[in-house]
């Protein structure tokens, strides 16, 4: 075969690039199958109980909260209102048990949630180097979180895969990936809205980037981002709309702190001290440092941790820039937006006393902003000389196609006008009969999970309960009141936040306790608690009996 005849390597790929981005809608559909493919894998792969993987616990804040948001009540609001809201309905189907709640909220995030953030991010590409780098960037976006799990030492690998992936691939009921894909929209949107007249993409940006300050706040961080990008594209109208579309989520998140815990932390004087999650209050006021905090000791605390864990630190905090760079070339206003995005979250949460990456809270605290790191690493191909000019048009933005007005209003007034009514309608919480308090994470109170009775038994009393619980092993926690004195301990603020005030006696296997030697006037309940390695020496209580009096 003579040199002429010979296929070059070149025109092979872009014979390959051109039919797959001629057909992208398969493409896409096939990179979307492979990811839930994946996200079903790992699933199998880690350790899980049940349907439960490793969560951490503020899972069951939420879960809790939006329960009761389900039945028009407001909790005391120390996690956002967000998350809460979107889970209130699944609620309805299954009940008070985040553990019953599983397989809805993996179906919502693994076939719902999952796939949207695979499209913004080939959005994103694609406004800035074409559809071909909007295949590329959505297959890496996929599978670039299991394949670097090599580059990790092997001590870490299993801390990465079990505690970490679970979390980028949406298996934990946590708020740290929905917030990731309705930042990932906003990003998205906003790319779009710096076009001339892109004016409903800027109001549902807006409307976006407030929703997901209301499912977790710390996500007013990514306002960097859009902020940067404005004003580099001197879009002015665009921004102030985007601005102005925040304004509702804000108040809802106010009327929510208000009736939930009785002050505003953005006015108040560090009424709320810490929350579940760490990130919810409103990031104004006093507690801003607190909340946003800049330490140069835990910054580089992490990132000496980094070296240690990862192959090369120095090739993963570089990258970013690199991408920069290439992205610049393209679009400056969308290299400043990657840019401010990126470095709200990663500087400022990724320098708190409670990032960590030997534990791994580092990678869930700046998860909202590992898309905006690897759209720029993924960027890196277009500094090489030439390869914008071979390319040639497959790099070319397709024309953006409009939303509608109607789909406009409808989007906006579901983000925007019903979270507003839903708080509005709901009234605080009162007593303790809804939920309470247990090690400082709110449970659900509710007799149609654990059916608690108690009997005597000569001078003792005994405990016998029913589980309704399904979906994972469970085991038991059994808790009694010193004597007549109170099961719990009520304060009030906005709402009733009561602290259960009772002694653990066991923790047990058994639905049955035989308590030998009570005082008179005794209270009991029963606590339902799991975890993901099924170790009755770790996890939480999700689920708490009634109380029930000791038999006469």
């Amino acid at each position: 075969m003579t040199d002429t005849a010979r296929p070059r390597p070149l025109g092979v790929v872009g014979r390959a690039v051109d039919m797959l981005t001629s057909h992208v809608r398969v493409s896409l559909a096939a990179i979307v199958a492979g990811q839930v493919t994946l996200t079903v894998a790992l699933f199998l792969t880690v350790e899980h109980n049940g349907w439960l993987t490793y969560q951490g616990g503020d899972q069951i804040w939420l879960l809790t909260s939006g329960w009761l948001l389900g039945q028009g009540t407001i909790p005391y609001a120390l996690v956002g209102w967000g998350w809460p809201l979107v889970v209130a309905p699944l609620t309805w189907v299954a009940g008070a048990s985040s553990i019953q709640m599983l397989p809805l909220t993996h179906a919502l995030q693994v076939l719902v949630l999952g796939p949207i953030a695979t499209l913004c991010v080939y959005d994103i590409a694609t406004r800035i180097a074409g559809r071909a780098a909007g295949l590329w960037a959505s297959t890496a976006f996929v599978v670039t979180p299991v394949v670097v799990t090599p580059l990790f030492v092997d001590r870490y690998r299993e801390l990465w895969t079990d505690q970490v992936l679970v979390q980028f691939y949406g298996l934990t009921q946590l708020a740290d990936f929905p917030s990731t894909v309705l930042v990932l929209a906003a990003a998205a949107l906003t790319l779009r809205s710096l076009d001339e007249g892109a004016y409903r993409e800027a109001a549902l940006a807006g409307a976006l980037a407030g929703f997901a300050a209301g499912v977790k706040p710390a996500n007013y961080l990514f306002l960097a981002g859009p902020v940067l990008a404005y004003l580099v594209a001197r879009r002015w109208r665009q921004g102030a709309l985007f601005a102005a579309m925040l304004a509702p989520a804000t108040l809802t998140l106010i009327v929510w702190k208000d009736r939930g815990l009785g002050t505003i932390p953005a006015f108040g004087a560090g009424a709320v001290h810490v929350a579940a999650s760490h990130t919810a209050s409103l990031p104004l006021g006093e507690g801003f440092f607190d909340r946003f905090p800049l330490h140069l000791d835990d910054w580089n605390r992490n990132m000496s941790n980094l070296r240690e864990f990862f192959w090369s630190a120095r090739l993963a905090q570089w990258a970013p820039l690199a991408g920069a760079l290439a992205v610049a070339r393209r679009s400056l206003p969308a290299s400043a937006l990657l840019l401010g995005w990126l470095h709200g979250y990663v500087v400022v949460k990724g320098s708190s006393n409670v990032a960590g990456i030997e534990n791994g809270s580092f990678w869930r605290l700046v998860m909202p902003a590992l898309p905006a790191y690897l759209l720029l690493v993924v960027a890196i191909p277009l500094l090489v000389p030439t390869v914008a000019r071979r390319l040639g048009s497959r790099i070319a933005p397709p024309p953006p196609r409009r939303p509608s007005r109607r789909g406009v209003v409808a989007v906006v007034a579901a983000l925007a006008i019903v979270p507003l009514g839903a708080m509005l309608a709901s009234s605080p919480q009162s007593g303790p009969g809804q939920a309470i308090d247990v090690d400082d994470i709110l449970v659900p109170v509710d007799e149609g999970v654990v059916q608690l009775r108690v009997e005597r038994v000569g001078d003792s009393q005994r405990l016998t309960w029913a589980d309704a619980t399904t979906r994972t092993t469970t085991f038991y926690r059994v808790y009694r009141t010193e004597g007549s004195g109170p099961d719990v301990d009520c304060a009030t603020a906005g709402g009733d936040r009561c602290d259960l005030r009772m002694t653990l006696l066991a923790t047990t296997r058994a639905r049955t306790y035989l308590d030998a030697s009570p005082e008179a006037g005794v209270t009991y309940r029963v606590g339902v608690a799991a975890n993901w390695l099924d170790d009755p020496e770790r996890g939480d209580v999700f689920v708490i009996s009634p109380p029930v009096p000791a038999a006469p």
